[in-house]
């Protein structure tokens, strides 16, 4: 799909108000494997926005020949990898660290409590633990893994970004527009709550 700024707009919330203010034309393509969409590339500023629909479509299908395979092997890779990343205690979170780690880190942190209500007005039976861990998981994955350990006094989750390089605001405002995209329930809040800092690894409460 190429989309104009205008038809595009119901995918603003993915973006920063910066970010989508440079948007003049989106391409989206998906990307397939056994018939099953297991990516989608997007592309925003690019020569290829002004080729010719034909040539993008050949284009487009040699990359999905030579990448669909490995994108779904990677993919399997990744989800294996990720099951672990979200911990209970300080020294199992500070011990999955990498060893090649820097010295700093960006942490984000998150009182689970608002969403919890959020998403028991709708449904009041739902299991605290396993929500805060459902988000705790999110929070991992969009991440690429990175460990999130959830706190029990008081509860509270930690996420750390290991890119000090990155908008600290900006961080937040995805990883919130992310969560409410999920869980409409939160889209009520107008804000989650995050706050970001820059810690000394390894990380100590």
């Amino acid at each position: 799909m190429r989309l104009s700024k205008e038809n595009a707009l119901d995918l603003e919330p993915h973006f920063s108000s910066r970010e989508f203010g440079l948007i003049d034309t989106l391409l989206i393509y998906g990307i397939f494997f056994q018939e099953k969409l297991i990516g989608a590339l997007i592309v925003s500023d690019s020569p290829l926005l002004a080729w010719e629909p034909q040539v993008l479509s050949l284009f487009f299908t040699v990359i999905d020949e030579l990448s669909a395979s490995l994108l779904y092997a990677f993919r399997s890779h990744r989800q294996e990898k990720l099951k672990s990343r979200v911990f209970f205690d300080l020294q199992t979170f500070n011990k999955a660290l990498p060893s090649d780690r820097e010295e700093k880190a960006l942490l984000v942190t998150l009182d689970p409590r608002p969403l919890v209500q959020a998403f028991r007005a709708d449904n009041p039976e739902l299991d605290t633990f396993l929500m805060i861990r459902d988000i705790a998981s999110f929070l991992s994955n969009i991440l690429d893994g990175a460990p999130v350990l959830i706190h029990s006094e008081p509860i509270t989750l930690y996420v750390l970004h290991m890119d000090t390089h990155t908008d600290g605001e900006l961080l937040i405002h995805q990883l919130e527009s992310s969560l409410k995209h999920l869980f409409p329930e939160l889209s009520t809040l107008p804000s989650l709550g995050m706050r970001v800092t820059m810690v000394q690894l390894p990380l100590s409460l």
